[in-house]
């Protein structure tokens, strides 16, 4: 004679429903807080990006202004040396 499955009480199904929606609930709440710390790691990632942009525009703005200090720093000497009467080089 085949043996029926003994049935779990309600008390029991619904304490483990109740622990199965409280897990369920971790689960979203800790999706929600990751992707939220998604959505800002990308917001800091996207502003290290432009600041990487920003100071790569300074540093070349930075050589720019070398080479013209340098250009304008020899036309002075020169300038100086034709002042003093020394032959221009």
């Amino acid at each position: 004679m085949p043996r029926a499955m003994p049935t779990p009480a309600p008390e029991v199904e619904s304490s483990t429903q109740a622990a199965m929606h409280a897990e369920l609930h971790f689960i979203r709440e800790e999706r929600d807080r990751l992707r939220c710390e998604l959505v800002d790691s990308r917001a800091e990632v996207a502003d290290y990006r432009e600041l990487q942009t920003e100071l790569a525009r300074a540093r070349a703005r930075i050589a720019t202004l070398e080479r013209e200090m340098a250009r304008l720093s020899a036309t002075l000497d020169r300038v100086r040396a034709r002042a003093r009467g020394a032959p221009h080089p």
